[in-house]
């Protein structure tokens, strides 16, 4: 039956049906798949946007973090001077004590109560007493005053060394000693020198 109502259709009719179907499914195809790719544009360009906003906060919060590392870090370099500065005050004030404690205990020679005094008898002489006391904390070795005797125009009458030996730390040496000599004596002057 089919068969025969085909026959009583004319050929070119057939076609245009056949035809004008074919293009419908096309164009539904061709408007499903404009709509796919809309679709998933779309989708595309709300990741694309929702990326480009994560990382922009990410890259800004990165940047506060560097900001604040950066002030962090001038911080502990201004603390790292000072710190410097004061260590090596430190330094220095432990340098100068170290200094006075060396010169706290080499000898210190002071001398005490030294009175000379002229004398005639069968010669003239000058007789020199007093002590010599050691305030440091070490010895002095060979310990030698110097005994100077000049005239009222002071000119040098005599030269004379007096070894007082070894003078220990914290301790002193009586001396009493006579030194002849020509000439009449207006000064006398003393200095001390030790190994």
């Amino acid at each position: 039956m089919i068969h025969n109502i085909l026959k009583h259709v004319p050929s070119t009719q057939w076609n245009d049906k056949v035809m004008g179907s074919s293009e419908m499914g096309t164009e539904a195809r061709s408007q499903v798949g404009k709509a796919n790719v809309l679709i998933i544009s779309v989708v595309l360009v709300v990741l694309l946007s929702i990326s480009n906003a994560w990382f922009l906060y990410t890259n800004q919060s990165l940047q506060n973090q560097i900001s604040d590392l950066e002030t962090e870090n001038s911080d502990l370099q201004k603390q790292i001077g000072t710190l410097q500065s004061q260590i090596d005050s430190l330094e220095s004030q432990n340098n100068g004590l170290q200094n006075e404690i060396k010169a706290l205990k080499v000898p210190q020679l002071h001398k005490v109560n030294v009175q000379w005094a002229d004398h005639e008898r069968f010669e003239t002489y000058v007789s020199i007493q007093g002590s010599i006391f050691n305030s440091g904390s070490e010895s002095s070795y060979n310990t030698i005053l110097t005994v100077r005797i000049f005239d009222s125009a002071s000119t040098l009458l005599k030269s004379e060394e007096i070894n007082l030996g070894t003078i220990d730390g914290k301790s002193y040496i009586a001396f009493d000693v006579d030194i002849p000599y020509s000439g009449d004596a207006d000064s006398v002057t003393t200095t001390l020198a030790y190994d």
